[in-house]
């Protein structure tokens, strides 16, 4: 194994151990302030991993087709409150 490699594989062992890091800080911060452990918190990391594994071969993720739809079902359903007159307190 030449230093290439070896610097490579530490790369890639600082990176797994960040991305490890700020999850458990994350489970962490989420759990101290609500007292529930969030367990789909694991689904976040691998959406953001898949999404960016397609934007790195040149393609859109299909992640983005969903969160769009619902941020219009949620100026749709915002606006239709707003029009009827009705405040969620």
């Amino acid at each position: 194994m030449d230093s290439q490699i070896a610097l490579m594989l530490a790369q890639d062992g600082v990176v797994n151990g960040a991305v490890y890091g700020l999850m458990a800080l994350a489970l962490v911060l989420v759990f101290s302030v609500t007292r529930v452990i969030f367990i789909p918190q694991g689904e976040f990391v691998a959406y953001a991993a898949l999404a960016m594994a397609a934007l790195q071969t040149g393609k859109v993720p299909p992640i983005i087709w969903m969160l769009l739809t619902m941020a219009a079902l949620t100026l749709a359903v915002e606006g239709w409150r707003h029009l009827r007159g009705t405040r969620v307190a």
